[in-house]
């Protein structure tokens, strides 16, 4: 992983925005930023030079929500890469913004993680379209100079 990515947590819950920060400086490589609620990360958005990745709660306070808050990140911020996540069980996996990765809540210190490398992994890539929400959906695309 490479070193200093921008992080930038939006939720409601302290308890969740200071857990997300300590585990992640505790790893290193991270820099983060913690907002609580939409308006606040409207605002950090629009001031940021960069963002390497956005991880936003589907629930927030204020007047959008967080899959509104990451479509927004990336019309400003292209190449970020977004984690949402919800402890919501209606949360409706197909309104989530192209090459974003869901987490539901609880989830653990790695999942956050892998994650992480995940939604890099697509920006690197520059992926113009979403791709499978998870590994056993990835397959090698048929090589179309042989024959079948």
């Amino acid at each position: 992983m490479d070193a200093d990515k921008v992080v930038l947590i939006v939720d409601d819950d302290h308890a969740v925005l200071e857990t997300m920060r300590i585990l992640l400086e505790g790893k290193g490589g991270f820099h983060t930023k913690c907002v609580v609620g939409s308006s606040g990360a409207s605002h950090f958005l629009s001031t940021q030079e960069r963002i390497d990745v956005l991880i936003a709660d589907v629930l927030l306070a204020g007047e959008i929500n967080g899959i509104d808050v990451c479509n927004l990140a990336r019309l400003q911020h292209p190449d970020v890469g977004l984690i949402v996540i919800s402890a919501d069980p209606n949360t409706d996996e197909r309104q989530l913004p192209e090459r974003s990765v869901y987490l539901r809540k609880p989830f653990g210190g790695n999942e956050l993680i892998e994650a992480i490398e995940r939604v890099q992994a697509y920006a690197r890539l520059g992926l113009a379209e979403a791709l499978p929400r998870d590994d056993s959906d990835l397959a090698p695309a048929p090589d179309p100079t042989t024959s079948s």
